[in-house]
């Protein structure tokens, strides 16, 4: 397994995880903190993506 799927892997838990504690541990409704944390691990896994593409294409 390559990097880039070791950081979209960690990134999938630690958002998952976060929301997990948020919602039962601190007892926070959804809200923007939430949608921030969903929105930035999505970029963080796009941008993974993207390096995956870049790596792989002939130069």
């Amino acid at each position: 397994m390559n990097k880039y799927h070791q950081n979209i892997i960690a990134i999938f838990f630690i958002v998952i995880i976060s929301l997990f504690l948020f919602a039962y541990w601190l007892e926070i409704n959804f809200g923007y903190g939430q949608m921030f944390l969903i929105l930035a691990g999505g970029y963080g896994i796009y941008l993974n993506f993207k390096a995956i593409k870049k790596e792989q294409k002939p130069t």
